[in-house]
């Protein structure tokens, strides 16, 4: 497997990623690209984002995964995460990719993990040139969620009230004031192993509010015809499994919804066989290396 650091410009950043892909391809060997996104604060290192990275290369697709504006290695303001700037960045991703010699540039699957899989629903929805999306840990109302966070009448006041200050300060000139990661996004402590050192942790509230209006669920339909796996832990305690089944409720033909016990939010870092041989065989069913479907076997 090769991999190679590389960048490219979305909207006059500059964007950090890496590129994956089997060894040994000829020059006219174009395979299906895979784009991997991370989530909220997350970057192109992650768990997550290496197994994807990792797997699929060694199934035969040559993958790109890449630190969002402001995340990682990037350029942009640190902590400003709105979704349409994450958006943006995705779709100019697919130019990227479309412009590799080994990517055959009418075949680009999007993988995206919790707040990179709302993104790549959305980028989806508005760049025809992607062919499918993987959704995992996902949503798709903002208010559900930030109610499931923040889900006492105190702490929604505290959340809502942060917004609110945030936006009395811009109304007076003012930046946003920030915020810690774990007062948008709470985590349990169990789970907060997987967040790591290069992760973002200190925020603009703009964040916040741009967040609690992001409703992928307005846009999934216009995945269809295009595949759609959407894939959640059935017990998650950081995006609701609610979140995806919003996103099935309103997508159109060929979306799939996969629940799955014994995972938590972070699944595909967990080199979890079942989620393995899941992927493996949704993409041999609708996203095979040839672009005649002839599904590969399982590896048992």
């Amino acid at each position: 497997m090769f991999e190679q650091s590389i960048t490219f410009r979305s909207e006059g950043a500059t964007l950090a990623g890496v590129a994956t892909g089997p060894d040994g391809l000829s020059a006219t060997d174009r395979r299906p690209g895979v784009l991997i996104m991370h989530g909220f604060g997350g970057h192109k290192n992650g768990p997550q984002q290496r197994w994807s990275s990792k797997q699929l290369a060694e199934w035969g697709y040559v993958c790109m995964r890449f630190d969002f504006r402001g995340c990682g290695e990037s350029e942009g303001d640190k902590g400003v995460v709105r979704p349409d700037i994450q958006i943006a960045d995705a779709i100019n991703a697919v130019a990227y990719m479309q412009s590799r010699p080994d990517v055959d540039p009418d075949r680009i699957l999007m993988i995206g993990t919790s707040y990179g899989a709302s993104v790549a629903v959305c980028a989806a929805a508005r760049e025809p040139r992607v062919s499918a999306v993987i959704a995992q840990g996902g949503w798709g109302v903002g208010e559900n969620l930030f109610r499931f966070l923040h889900s006492t009448p105190e702490k929604w006041a505290k959340f809502t009230g942060m917004i609110e200050a945030g936006r009395a300060a811009k109304r007076a000139g003012q930046p946003w004031p920030r915020a810690h990661r774990y007062d948008i996004v709470p985590v349990p402590e169990h789970l907060r192993a997987n967040i790591d050192g290069p992760s973002t942790f200190d925020f603009s509230v703009e964040t916040a509010e741009a967040f609690l209006a992001f409703n992928p669920e307005s846009e999934v339909a216009k995945v269809a015809p295009r595949p759609l796996m959407l894939i959640h832990a059935a017990e998650d305690f950081v995006v609701p499994a609610e979140g995806s089944m919003e996103l099935f409720r309103k997508a159109g033909k060929n979306a799939e919804l996969y629940l799955i016990s014994g995972v938590d939010h972070f699944m595909f870092g967990e080199n979890e066989h079942r989620v393995i041989h899941l992927v493996q065989d949704w993409l041999g069913r609708f996203f095979p290396l040839s672009a005649t479907p002839a599904a590969a076997p399982l590896r048992r």
